[in-house]
């Protein structure tokens, strides 16, 4: 005869299991054992962002981590050393195309126009790879020397045509993808100029900027610093409902 079991004890199981199985900066492993010295949740559109920066050269290696839009999507991760908005930015964007992931440096010159083209920064070492649907991009970029924080900007999205990544969603995940990035210190909000932005850095569009955002990828809005564990296996949690409830009551 089954026997009733309180809720709050299934749910108590569920909170104590479930975080082991969730995927987060200190959980995720790279192919041929990639290692970085930082990492970070990224607080929108379920990203995450590990680098190395080594002072000696001024290097950085990042791996930027997000699930595309959809299957034949792609991802973005950029640097803009002016302000926290997609005209300017130096992109890395990662997608399929013919039957290969790679890795291509685009340039927003403004808010209707991307280009592909060398960026201002030397990157080297680009790659891709795809796990769990989740598509990661690697590079190494060689920043000037002393930039230790800048605006950085994030994006996902569903389609390519031509080799150029078409418009993304304008929901706010979307368009809060946005954030400082202290490579000595971790990750900070986007309320004011990074410490070393050049002088007179704006910290939104100019006046008279379109505040649309491009065909390709949009400017975002605040950071909110490290999400911690991200609680996105849904579908997981209720099968480990289901499973918990008969295993107790039977």
């Amino acid at each position: 005869m089954a026997t009733l079991v309180p809720v709050g004890i299934i749910f108590t199981i569920i909170l104590m299991i479930a975080p082991a199985y969730t995927l987060n900066c200190t959980t995720q492993k790279f192919s041929s054992n990639r290692v970085f010295q930082n990492c970070s949740d990224l607080p929108v559109l379920s990203s995450i962002l590990h680098w190395t920066y080594n002072s000696s050269n001024s290097t950085l290696s990042v791996a930027f981590t997000a699930p595309p839009a959809a299957a034949d999507g792609w991802v973005s991760w950029a640097i803009n050393p002016n302000g926290a908005y997609m005209a300017g930015a130096q992109s890395l964007i990662a997608f399929r195309q013919g039957g290969s992931l790679v890795v291509k440096p685009f340039v927003l010159n403004n808010y209707s126009s991307i280009v592909q083209t060398n960026l201002s920064y030397p990157v080297s070492g680009t790659s891709a790879e795809v796990v769990d649907g989740k598509m990661t991009l690697f590079a190494i970029f060689q920043l000037p020397e002393k930039m230790t924080k800048f605006y950085h900007i994030w994006q996902v999205g569903a389609a390519v045509a031509s080799g150029v990544p078409r418009k993304h969603e304008f929901e706010p995940a979307n368009l809060n993808a946005k954030g400082t990035l202290d490579l000595i210190a971790g990750l900070g909000g986007s309320g004011g100029a990074p410490g070393n932005a050049p002088s007179g850095s704006p910290s939104s569009p100019p006046s008279g900027t379109p505040g649309s955002p491009s065909p390709s990828i949009a400017p975002g809005g605040s950071h909110g610093g490290d999400s911690g564990i991200k609680k996105s296996n849904m579908s997981f949690y209720l099968f480990l409902v289901l499973g918990s409830f008969i295993v107790l009551c039977f």
